[in-house]
């Protein structure tokens, strides 16, 4: 995704680029739900994960020959929908797998899903390496990646349904999972998670633009920090959770967003840099966190689909949103001011940052902590 935008705009394709990044955000709002209902009532969660990655790895691998064949923006945005419907429900049902088989999933996610990061890490680093970052060989290559995980998934553990049949139309399209929503702490955990990732759009999208008005040229590599800060956050991220209450953990984490924008701001290629660490520090101890706390707080039954609904709720309604945000913000900040204005850019995103933090420190409670019990706080 980090080069996403520069590859794009290397061949002809800026004024697709949004539309690029929304596809992704609208599939979220899709497919998910209706395949993890399908794992928590029907089928083997390992089975369907591996099914779709490689069946979405076809369709991926040919909307980067169509712009390197320089096809169009239809065949390219047209396959890289199909790519994302197929593939959009792969991180949540990947989350459910490991946290389902996971012995103490609090104290050990960390260190499974650290390799995510490394993996996102090792690619951004060798992007620039071999200078690939305008290249839509990054795609093609990503594709591949993602046909050997599909083949790999079928020697995950098995994780069977904990669900029974559906019993309405509703339940087997994944809407049952609506009704956490009626839990207060859920209602803002899940409202909040959706304010902080609408901000979340700009640094995938237009974090490598400002390090390119700023001359940087190893654009993929210097994204790749917040990585390398990610995966250290990760593998601290099972001591952090067995000493601290989530609801503290998240909301250090929304505090470091709300940072992220303001180091964004000054516009120096020193400041944005701690800012794309800041950004590892955030969405380990949020969105990882986060998904912690969704697979303690629901029941077995349904936890595929909880996933899928924070995956709705972050990457489709506010990642589909977000795009539009700041592509607003972006045409109106730094285009019209010949890239002049990213520093009013980045406020407007802190401002907005802001308000889910403070919707999280007014409206979330938590459970409330034993007398006997003060030395080991419920996680929640």
């Amino acid at each position: 995704m980090p080069a996403l935008s520069n590859v794009l705009r290397g061949h002809g394709l800026a004024d697709q680029v949004a539309l690029a990044f929304m596809i992704p955000g609208i599939a979220v709002m899709i497919s998910p739900l209706i395949f993890a209902a399908q794992v928590d009532q029907r089928y083997q969660a390992q089975k369907v994960l591996g099914g779709i990655l490689i069946f979405g790895a076809v369709f991926l691998y040919y909307a980067f020959v169509a712009v390197e064949q320089g096809w169009g923006a239809g065949w390219f945005l047209t396959l890289f929908a199909i790519n994302a419907l197929i593939s959009a429900p792969a991180w949540s049902l990947l989350t459910m797998i490991t946290l389902s088989n996971l012995p103490d999933a609090g104290k050990n996610f960390g260190l499974f899903r650290v390799w995510g990061t490394v993996g996102w890490l090792v690619a951004g680093i060798l992007v620039s390496v071999y200078s690939l970052d305008l290249s839509p060989a990054t795609g093609q290559i990503a594709a591949g990646i993602r046909l050997v995980a599909g083949v790999a998934c079928f020697f995950l553990p098995p994780t069977f349904p904990q669900g029974g049949a559906p019993k309405s139309i509703g339940e087997a399209l994944g809407l049952g999972a609506f009704r956490l929503l009626r839990d207060r702490d859920q209602a803002v955990f899940f409202l909040t998670a959706f304010l902080f990732s609408i901000p979340l759009a700009a640094f995938y999208l237009h974090t490598p633009v400002h390090l390119k008005d700023l001359g940087v040229e190893w654009i993929s590599g210097t994204m790749a920090i917040a990585q390398i800060v990610e995966a250290i956050a990760m593998l601290y991220l099972g001591f952090v959770i067995s000493r601290f209450r989530v609801k503290s953990i998240l909301l250090v984490a929304l505090i470091c967003g709300v940072l992220r924008y303001s180091f964004c701001a000054m516009d120096q290629f020193g400041w944005l840099l701690l800012g794309i660490m800041l950004h590892g520090i955030c969405w380990t101890f949020f969105y990882e966190a986060g998904r912690i706390y969704v697979n303690r707080r629901v029941d077995a039954s349904i936890r595929g689909q909880a996933q899928a609904l924070l995956g709705l709720a972050t990457s489709g309604l506010a990642g589909v949103l977000g795009v539009l945000v700041v592509k607003v913000l972006f045409s109106r900040f730094v285009e019209q001011e010949g890239g002049a204005g990213w520093s009013g850019y980045w406020l407007v995103l802190t401002v907005l940052s802001g308000f889910s933090l403070v919707l999280f420190v007014v409206g979330y409670r938590g459970l409330p902590v034993s007398a006997s019990d003060k030395e080991n706080p419920p996680p929640i």
